[in-house]
This record gives C-alpha cells, structure tokens and sequence, in this order.
C-alpha cells in the first residue's frame, strides 16, 4: 500500500506502508487520519519515514461508496467488508450486455448492497412466435455477482460498522416476500387454465362444431394473454444455490 500524506506544510510526502511503525496499524490506516512522520527530502520529492498513527483507535466511523461498486473478484480493491453477501443477484436484458448489468445493479440496489462481486456475464437464448409459422430466437445478455456491504474508515466518516449491517436479513425477508408472490401468480394461472378448459369442454357438449372453431382463437388468446404465471424471485437467489 502506498499514497500521499498532506503535511502540515501543505507539501505532499510519498507514504509506503513499509514505513508504518508498527506496521500492524495498516488496517486502521484510512483517509483524514492523523500520522506523525520524519520528512525526508530526495530528487524525486518528499518521502514520508516512520509514520506512527496518531490515535489510531479513535477512528471507528466509515464512509459508503457514492454508487454500487462491481468487481469480477471477490474483493473490491480499496474497501473494507462490512457484511460479506450470502446472496447473488441477477439481471437480464434482450438489449445489450450494458442493460443487464444496470438492471443486475438495480437488483442489488433493492436490498440495500453498495457492492457486488464475482461478477459473471452470460447468455442464454429465448424464442418467442415469428411473424411466420415459425419460432423466432434472440439472445438474453445475462449478469449475476454475489452481493455485500462495503465501507471505507474516515475520519470524517457518517457510519459505524453496525449501522451498514443487515443486508443479508434483508435479502432473506424480500426473498420469501417474492416467494410467496410467485406462489399466488402460479395460482391464479392454474385457475385461468381450469377456467379456459372447462368453457371449452362445454361448448364442445353444447355448441355445434363450426361455432366451437370460431371460439377456440378466442380462448387461446385468454390463454396465452391471462395463462402465464410471472416468476417474482428468480433475480435473487441464495450463493451457495449457484453453479460454480
């Protein structure tokens, strides 16, 4: 780790964490914290010597990022885990690959994480009637990443560590919320089809054959408009459910 220090001079003092005294101290090293150090000049400018941490366990509060970080590792570099994710978030788009990783976002907006990890992108194909007989196939750009809380110590900072806790409560409370609206869309299209089914078997008994053809468009048409249960819960599900 290194950086600038912004001395009291007001000249910056290159800072390498090998000159941390004692060097156990890096993890509570952060922005707006005060550090005593010996000045060194050389060619290339000012070095900053045997740094020592003034109050170093006086700063405990912590600031979020501005927007929701992504990272394809499991880390984001340069900030502290508050709360590691048990969570992976999916988001989809028929658009562009641009689109799925914004509606992704938006699903780990949903549940309050400031950071996803492991992201992964990937496509599946979907089909849907031509303007043909035949079945026209598109390709679905595809993004998913395991969520989590992530924070940074400052001096300044608005937050304590149990303040950004609670994702995961919150995942587990939303997930069975869509769960259970998933549930009562399944519902309501079992009902449409035994309704649609039952229409037809009698006007099958009652009607005459050339009447049964013309309302059998109409029905499927109910079908294919009313028929199709809606999947609530699919963007979020728990990370050890996922293909590795």
């Amino acid at each position: 780790m290194y950086g600038f220090i912004k001395g009291d001079d007001d000249k910056d003092y290159f800072f390498h964490a090998n000159e941390l005294i004692p060097s156990d101290h890096i993890d509570k090293l952060c922005e707006g914290a005060l550090i005593e150090f010996d000045q060194q000049a050389t060619p290339k400018g000012y070095k900053a010597k045997r740094c020592h941490l003034l109050n170093p366990n006086h700063i405990a509060t912590y600031v979020q990022p501005h927007y929701c970080l992504t990272s394809r590792t499991p880390a984001v570099h340069g900030w502290e885990v508050i709360e590691p994710g048990e969570w992976v978030v999916h988001g989809t788009s028929s658009d562009s690959p641009d689109e799925a990783k914004k509606d992704m976002i938006h699903s780990a907006e949903l549940i309050g994480a400031n950071a996803i990890v492991e992201l992964e992108y990937y496509k599946t194909t979907g089909s849907r009637p031509g303007q043909g007989k035949g079945i026209y196939y598109y390709t679905i750009h595809n993004y998913r990443g395991r969520v989590m809380t992530v924070a940074k110590r400052h001096s300044r900072g608005t937050y304590h560590a149990d303040d950004l806790q609670g994702l995961n409560q919150r995942a587990n409370t939303l997930k069975h919320a869509m769960l259970e609206k998933t549930a009562q869309s399944k519902k309501k299209r079992n009902a449409i089809w035994l309704a649609v089914l039952a229409g037809l078997g009698g006007c099958w008994v009652s009607l005459p054959f050339l009447y049964l053809c013309l309302l059998v468009p109409a029905f499927l048409t109910v079908l294919i408009i009313f028929g199709c249960s809606q999947d609530f819960d699919s963007w979020l599900q728990p990370a050890e459910s996922q293909p590795s």
